[in-house]
């Protein structure tokens, strides 16, 4: 499956950025690996719903976005190579401007029926 529909993402700034239009089972399980690779559970807590909030790392957001990025991007002003590097090094308005779309990806809305 290596032909994949993209879309097309233009930044504030004018960059193109294209992206995989959305991630296989297969990706969306490595994102999910990065939160419960942080989270620290036993058992016990589970059965006792002992969990708490402060208990989970903030940092797997970032982690998880950061995969997202490199999992989605295919290329940046037409360039494969790094793009999800490139687009690190973008300002801030243009890199969250394509995150927002990375995150409409990974989290699709369904349509009302």
């Amino acid at each position: 499956m290596t032909d994949r529909e993209t879309r097309t993402v233009t930044t504030p700034g004018g960059h193109t950025v294209v992206l995989r239009s959305y991630l296989t089972g297969r990706e969306a399980n490595e994102l999910r690996q990065v939160l419960y690779a942080d989270l620290k559970l036993n058992m016990e807590d589970v059965q006792s719903g002992k969990i708490a909030i402060d208990e989970i790392p903030a940092s797997f957001i970032v982690n998880q976005e950061q995969r997202a990025i490199e999992i989605l991007v295919v290329s940046v002003d037409g360039v494969t190579e790094n793009a999800a590097q490139t687009l690190l090094d973008f300002p801030e308005d243009e890199y969250n401007a394509v995150v927002a779309v990375v995150n409409e990806i990974r989290n699709p809305t369904k349509p009302a029926k």
